[in-house]
């Protein structure tokens, strides 16, 4: 009678055991979209010194260079962060809209100039990145070309007790379906974009790890139950 009593408690602590192991790797919670509370970005360190007038107390972020040519525009870059929504797991979503006022100017042009750049998931602290621009300022009337060239920001934050990664994707003009590095601006225009990135599930445990461990639990109750019947 004493070994019964020992083998159901013995099961009932298996039963317990697959329980946690199910929910565990099985059962976290899974949400469509995870709310974005705030966006932003700030231009600094643009190259040479002293070229660019930076104007941060926007939206939009401002830089201005050049002195205008033939019309009444200096060429420069907006930045005007999106405001709250919900970002969608899985599919690129707009953190806001990139500007660049592509005028005729004389003048020294910038060569880069950095965004630092901040996004709030819900109550939690900002994932940040520091993300650097090159300007190809190109002879009229070639398009100008604008690089993204550091724009990949990999932040692991967790929402609902569950791991995201958030990842900067770069720009698109499509809505998402195209995303490129390098945005290719036409002369004498306003040419916008989006600035895009996504957020994803962070790695789950490997299928075989898995198998394992739900493996070990079952050898481990057919050795319980084979002492207990001795």
């Amino acid at each position: 009678m004493r070994h019964d009593l020992s083998w159901k408690a013995a099961t009932k602590c298996f039963a317990v055991g697959l329980l946690v192991f199910g929910l565990t790797v099985g059962l976290a919670p899974v949400v469509g979209a995870i709310p974005i509370s705030a966006v932003d970005g700030t231009w600094q360190n643009a190259l040479p010194p002293l070229v660019a007038t930076i104007v941060n107390g926007g939206p939009p972020r401002t830089a201005r260079w050049g002195i205008p040519f033939g019309q009444p525009n200096q060429s420069g870059y907006n930045w005007t962060p999106a405001v709250p929504f919900d970002a969608p797991i899985g599919t690129p979503f707009s953190l806001g809209t990139f500007n660049h006022l592509n005028f005729p100017i004389t003048g020294t042009s910038i060569t880069s100039i950095d965004m630092n750049f901040s996004m709030t998931i819900d109550a939690l602290a900002p994932n940040t990145g520091l993300f650097h621009f090159t300007h190809n300022e190109t002879p009229n009337p070639a398009p100008d070309v604008v690089t993204i060239s550091s724009p990949f920001l990999d932040s692991t934050f967790n929402y609902l007790g569950t791991d995201y990664i958030f990842t900067m994707l770069g720009f698109s003009q499509d809505g998402g379906a195209t995303i490129v590095t390098n945005f290719i601006t036409q002369e004498g225009q306003e040419n916008i974009a989006g600035l895009y990135g996504a957020i994803t599930p962070a790695a789950v445990p490997e299928p075989a790890t898995m198998l394992l461990l739900g493996s070990g639990l079952i050898g481990l109750a057919g050795f319980v139950r084979r002492r207990f019947k001795k």
